[in-house]
């Protein structure tokens, strides 16, 4: 083979290799971007403006509005999308959370973390702490990076807070 058919047929391959990375990247840079759309929406109609935003399994946004101190969380799973708006002026602390089911496999037992939420202790101690689920189980197969998000938010709501 000559040097111009070795190459020809290396940017061929790298391409056939690449493209389908990059498109399905683009893919869920928009469902994102759609995502943080519906979440600006949603703030715009309650007259609050978010501008620190997160997007993950192009289902889930996280946004804070720091201006009148509001968190902002879209779940769009299925065919319902559900907004919640927390006022973080009622929010005494942050703390992320991780549940766990135990599983035997043998003589041994494994820990697998089934549940990873965002719990929100409030000022009133006889109220019931509010909870945004980042990660379940039951909803999806696998954890892409949902322990770092809850620890990142809980984080940035903790500082607000300071």
């Amino acid at each position: 083979m000559s040097e111009l058919t070795l190459i020809i047929l290396s940017v061929a391959l790298t391409v056939m290799v690449c493209l389908p990375l990059i498109l399905n990247s683009l893919k869920q840079k928009s469902k994102g971007n759609l995502l943080k759309e519906k979440l600006k929406s949603e703030a715009q109609v309650s007259h609050l403006k978010t501008g620190d935003f997160e997007t993950w399994r192009e289902a889930y946004c996280i946004g804070l509005d720091q201006e009148n101190n509001h968190l902002l969380f879209l779940n769009s799973l299925e065919n319902e999308t559900l907004v919640q708006k927390i006022d973080l002026s009622h929010i005494r602390l942050c703390r992320p959370i991780r549940n766990f089911r135990e599983t035997k496999a043998g003589k041994e037992k494994r820990q697998i973390i089934n549940k990873v939420s965002l719990v929100l202790d409030q000022f009133d101690e006889h109220t019931k702490p509010l909870t945004i689920d980042l990660y379940d189980e039951e909803k999806s197969d696998y954890m892409i990076n949902e322990w770092e998000l809850a620890q990142t938010w809980s984080q940035k709501i903790n500082d607000r807070k300071n």
